[in-house]
């Protein structure tokens, strides 16, 4: 059963002629990594903002678990390209901050964070203040945050975008445990084909101009990490190759057709 409904979602900014978004339909489960793929300008971002709650839709409409998305939500979380932490707090009272919001008393915001902080490997630095980590770490704690927010959904507006390739893949790994482990649903904007590939379970390419889904994708990568192969081994793969020069080749025909 889908926790996310989008039906033919368009959004038109106040002054604009040209949609952000044009007949956008797509549904997120439980078991699900949505990865959103495109260029700057195709409207991942608009569509991250209204399953978030925080843009409404000009047509169409977005459910949650059957409910109209009209505004923000708990059971929503969502984790910022650039980490958004409160830097007056150290690790551990970062992540309890949305726990305290919602009402949760100490001892199980105690315990929530202390099992957040041990998935997502910042057990050791629950002390220290954001400002001392590496941005690798800072994202681990905008994710921990989330999860700790006791979600159903996590929404990823491009999170590992600034980072080094090293980190990057490292962060890529950890996403993918944490989904495993946590049982949540995943949606996730990136214009990185790589990371697309290597995460979703289903990728949609968008396009501008209005901002559409031009194709989707069931990818099987993830799902070869997740059976113990090795990232590089999966990376390099003739398949995963081959899969990843067929999108760009779609993205640049898109710029292509875009500029004529």
């Amino acid at each position: 059963m889908s926790l996310l409904q989008v039906d033919k979602l368009g959004v038109t900014y106040p002054g604009q002629s040209q949609p952000a978004l044009h007949q956008v339909s797509l549904s997120l489960a439980r078991d699900e990594l949505l990865v959103a793929l495109g260029p700057s300008g195709c409207g991942k971002s608009t569509l991250l903002g209204v399953l978030a709650g925080f843009i409404a839709p000009s047509q169409g409409r977005v459910l949650f678990a059957g409910q109209p998305v009209t505004a923000p939500g708990v059971e929503r979380a969502v984790v910022f390209q650039h980490d958004a932490l409160l830097p007056w707090l150290n690790v551990h009272d970062n992540v309890a901050f949305g726990l305290k919001l919602q009402g949760a008393d100490a001892a199980a915001r105690e315990r929530i964070v202390a099992d957040t902080l041990r998935l997502v490997g910042l057990a050791d630095v629950a002390t220290k203040r954001t400002w001392q980590l590496s941005g690798g770490m800072r994202q681990r704690v905008g994710i921990a945050r989330a999860l700790a927010s006791r979600s159903q959904v996590l929404l990823l507006d491009e999170p590992f975008g600034a980072l080094d390739a090293f980190t990057r893949e490292q962060m890529q790994q950890l996403l993918l445990r944490v989904w495993q482990q946590s049982q949540r649903g995943v949606f996730l904007i990136t214009h990185d084909i790589e990371e697309a590939l290597f995460l979703a379970t289903e990728l949609v390419l968008m396009s501008p101009g209005p901002g559409r889904i031009v194709q989707r994708l069931r990818p099987t990568f993830n799902q070869r990490y997740r059976a113990g192969e090795d990232v590089r081994a999966i990376k390099s793969d003739p398949a995963f190759i081959a899969l990843r020069e067929s999108l760009l080749h779609s993205l640049f025909r898109q710029g292509h057709e875009e500029a004529a």
